[in-house]
């Protein structure tokens, strides 16, 4: 899972590791929203997550874990609704070509891929339309 340390990255390797019996090869250049799935020996899904902190657009790793994995689901995106206003092309880049090498390792191993795009393609950020107290807010 590319993109494991976000938004919706962290509540899917939360919800995977809690209710599947499937082990998570989580990728992200943070791990703070996923710190509590990753101690060693504390929790019943212990060696069933493991993380690297990688960045897609310049790592020789990418290639080896994506062969690792049965499924990549790529949720890895500039998620701030300033950047498409303030710095689009950039914004663009970073989202779409810098996907590129994925479904370019994903195609050449033969490999399934989940790509997600970002809530800003509606404006909005998903935060602003839940309440406060929602566990997810």
């Amino acid at each position: 899972m590319i993109g494991a340390g976000g938004f919706i990255g962290s509540h899917l390797c939360e919800k995977l590791m809690m209710e599947t019996p499937q082990k998570v090869l989580a990728l992200d250049v943070y791990n703070e929203k996923i710190k509590h799935l990753l101690e060693p020996d504390t929790v019943e899904w212990s060696g069933r997550i493991q993380f690297h902190r990688i960045n897609i657009k310049h790592d020789s790793r990418l290639e080896g874990l994506i062969k690792m994995a049965d499924l990549t689901i790529h949720l890895a995106v500039i998620c701030t609704p300033a950047d498409y206003n303030t710095l689009p092309l950039e914004t663009i880049y970073n989202n779409f070509i810098d996907a590129r090498p994925v479904v370019k390792y994903c195609s050449e191993n033969n490999k399934r891929l989940i790509h997600f795009s970002t809530c800003e393609v509606y404006g909005k950020t998903t935060g602003s339309f839940l309440p406060k107290d929602h566990p997810l807010a």
